[in-house]
């Protein structure tokens, strides 16, 4: 059993192997800490060592944890990366497909190639890469439920300038989500996304610091009146992953604040 002082809501997630990518940070760091209250066995994936050593340092002391080097937008290593768990767990349970990055944000009348590249293969390319090898892997024991990191930014147009790049790439998650749980939703694996509106992370802190007037515009567009947490977010993936959301397929989970609403 989770020896973590907060309450386990899901037992049956108790020796279960969960696989977080982009779990090093933020809303990834946040689940991978869910995950190990539940009592599963973690397994993150990201590509920075340094930053993998401090992860694991932050989880509960007894938590069974480990990381594997990988590039998700690199097919070769998210093969390997399936491979290596499969091998030495036997199984993959949940997938919490989190891990994203991309090129410089321009308007489309100004975006270079590359830049667009780099974030449809960092947001996008990546999930379906992802996706490609876990579903075989759950397939062979019987299914287990992926959870993808797609946006608020998924559903509507991104609501400043220079974002649209990113915005495809979210939308294209929740395409691929969708089709994905059509093609499996009789053999036993779940496939869904969340959809988070404005989320404390590094990336949005460092986003927000860089211009404080588009700060205070993020905030307003929040009815609630603030930004979300990791842990918030972290709360419906584990949700979504849990036995209680066995009805839940395809459909996003949005969790917004009222954003969307």
């Amino acid at each position: 059993m989770s020896t973590s002082k907060h309450p386990v809501r899901y037992p049956e997630m108790e020796g279960k192997i969960a696989l977080v990518t982009g779990g090093t940070a933020g809303i990834g760091l946040a689940t991978a800490h869910a995950f190990a209250r539940e009592g599963a066995i973690v397994i993150i994936a990201s590509r920075n060592e340094k930053r993998s050593t401090a992860a694991l340092n932050s989880l509960p002391e007894n938590a069974q944890a480990t990381w594997i080097q990988c590039d998700v937008t690199n097919g070769g290593a998210v093969e390997k990366l399936v491979s290596s768990v499969k091998k030495q767990y036997g199984r993959i349970d949940y997938a919490f497909n989190n891990a994203g990055s991309g090129g410089r944000m321009t308007p489309v009348a100004t975006m270079s190639e590359d830049s667009w590249r780099k974030t449809i293969d960092g947001f996008l390319t990546s999930v379906f890469l992802c996706m490609r090898h876990q579903i075989p892997a759950m397939l062979s024991n019987d299914g287990g439920v992926i959870v993808n990191n797609s946006s608020v930014d998924g559903l509507r147009g991104y609501p400043f300038p220079g974002g649209a790049a990113y915005s495809a790439a979210k939308h294209g998650v929740l395409g691929l989500t969708r089709s994905a749980a059509l093609e499996h939703a009789k053999d036993g694996l779940r496939v869904t996304a969340i959809c988070p509106g404005w989320v404390v992370t590094p990336a949005v802190e460092s986003f927000v610091k860089k211009n404080q007037a588009l700060g205070e515009q993020i905030i307003a567009q929040e009815p609630i009146g603030r930004l979300g947490t990791p842990e918030e977010v972290a709360n419906g993936v584990l949700w979504l992953c849990s036995d209680a959301a066995s009805f839940m397929l395809g459909t996003p989970l949005v969790l917004d604040g009222g954003y969307m609403a």
